[in-house]
């Protein structure tokens, strides 16, 4: 009787600690099983992507008084969460007519969105002309503002959220 009962210990034991919830670094949920098999977990990342949704982006060409051409850039995004944003990590890939990318930049933006609110663009990236060299990112991205060819392809890598936590999609 006493073998048996520890023999049913030791398996409620063993079953316990059979699948166990790890994060990698960026930010993943793997869940690992006790048969060697795992599997990411889907649910977190949906939820995620839930939080921004990808508005106009801001492209524009200007000159300054003093005649210096630039090409402004910031993407634009609604908090389509419940709780305010205050920062988000974007990448950002211009691509021409022909889906070849011809400029990729990544950058941030620390600025406080509501739920429900669309971001602003008070602050922007920009790239000025420089015309002694030639190739620089404002030769680039000129003839898509220009002509309004082309296309910008942009992902959120991280959402800081007003509580303190950071969603990495």
């Amino acid at each position: 009787m006493r073998l048996l009962l520890t023999i049913a210990l030791s398996l409620c034991c063993v079953s316990a600690f059979a699948d166990e919830t790890v994060h990698t670094t960026d930010g993943r949920a793997i869940l690992l099983r006790d048969d060697g098999t795992y599997s990411i977990a889907e649910d977190q990342a949906k939820a995620s992507v839930a939080i921004v949704e990808v508005g106009e982006n801001f492209f524009t060409h200007s000159e300054s008084e003093f005649g210096q051409k630039r090409v402004n850039f910031m993407p634009r995004y609604k908090n389509v969460g419940d709780r305010e944003i205050i920062g988000v990590k974007f990448t950002a890939r211009f691509l021409n007519a022909f889906g070849e990318e011809i400029f990729k930049v990544s950058g941030d933006s620390d600025e406080k969105v509501a739920p429900g609110k669309t971001s602003s663009t008070s602050l922007f990236y920009y790239f000025e002309d420089n015309p002694f060299i030639p190739g620089e990112p404002y030769d680039k991205l000129l003839p898509m503002v220009m002509n309004q060819s082309g296309t910008i392809d942009v992902v959120f890598d991280a959402v800081a959220l007003s509580n303190g936590e950071i969603v990495k999609p």
